[in-house]
């Protein structure tokens, strides 16, 4: 017998009506007194005696009645916990440098809701600085980090890699090239993200081993105001594939570094020595799955 059987049981019991039971049950009359004979036959025993007005119970169907209230009891109270523990979710505070949400797209959030409906993940993108602030106060549990990542500091795992690029205005000269060499960019005016980001320092850093003199005149906390910049020929943005192509803007062309080794990485990251929760791992392990899974899916240099 389950759960249902026993209501009808009692529905039965209380009303002293086939009947009535079954019409309060939603049953036939048939169907009703199949279930009580079900539970007798279960029981190996008799619960009612047929007189003039329905049923009586006997003594076998007053002990069962004493049970069976316990019983739906105690199940319905189980169903509604669970019930309650599945409304309720976990939120995980991940802090991200800003554009992973837009390499991922929305399958990526899309995918994680339906596989993992008891977490709710609340990524908060911003530069690389305030992200690392945010860890470091205990604000977000988890991490994605634009490399390099100071690993004395946080314990990291490879994530996803994007190829730097210059949106350039197709009136400048360098529009022409194929590819863009270090030098190339001696004495341009440049356009990046500000110093907060760790790819600003990446591009920096590269440009000047190069014997390139850097010359930026704008720093930004978003990409598409460099861009702008480029579309309006007052400088050559610095950006990242996904992102170049994603945001095309007129009269620009999307130029790669002739150096194919040129990557920015970014890394799911925790605090060093500090542990998960059940919740961020699950995370952890999703987005780098999904990651591995999709990569033919994500952003692909068009003609590579």
């Amino acid at each position: 017998m389950d759960t249902r059987d026993l209501k009808v049981f009692v529905a039965v019991y209380e009303t002293k009506s086939i009947t009535r039971a079954a019409k309060d049950q939603f049953l036939s009359p048939q169907g009703c007194s199949k279930i009580i004979q079900k539970i007798e036959g279960e029981l190996g025993t008799s619960l009612f005696a047929r007189n003039h007005f329905g049923v009586a119970p006997t003594p076998q169907g007053d002990a069962l009645y004493r049970r069976a209230q316990m019983v739906i009891r105690l199940l319905d109270g189980v169903k509604d916990e669970v019930e309650a523990a599945r409304a309720l979710k976990y939120t995980l505070n991940i802090a991200s440098t800003q554009g992973v949400s837009e390499y991922l797209s929305l399958a990526f959030v899309r995918d994680f809701a339906e596989s993992h409906p008891h977490i709710s993940p609340r990524i908060m993108e911003s530069p690389d600085a305030i992200a690392k602030q945010r860890l470091a106060d205990n604000a977000a549990e988890i991490g994605v980090l634009g490399g390099p990542v100071d690993l004395s500091v946080f314990h990291a795992v490879p994530f996803t890699s994007h190829r730097p690029c210059l949106v350039i205005n197709e009136a400048n000269p360098l529009a022409r090239k194929a590819a863009i060499d270090y030098v190339d960019l001696d004495n341009q005016p440049l356009a990046m993200v500000s110093r907060e980001f760790a790819s600003h320092h990446l591009v920096v850093n590269r440009l000047a081993n190069a014997g390139a003199h850097v010359d930026i005149v704008m720093e930004a906390t978003e990409l598409d105001m460099c861009h702008r910049l480029a579309e309006q020929g007052d400088a050559i943005a610095v950006s990242f594939d996904f992102a170049a192509w994603g945001g095309r803007r007129a009269h620009t062309v999307i130029r790669p570094f002739a150096d194919r080794t040129f990557a920015w990485e970014t890394f799911v990251v925790r605090k060093a020595g500090a542990g998960l929760s059940p919740q961020a791992q699950e995370f952890c392990d999703f987005a780098l799955a999904w990651v591995a899974d999709h990569r033919a899916d994500l952003f692909q240099w068009p003609g590579a």
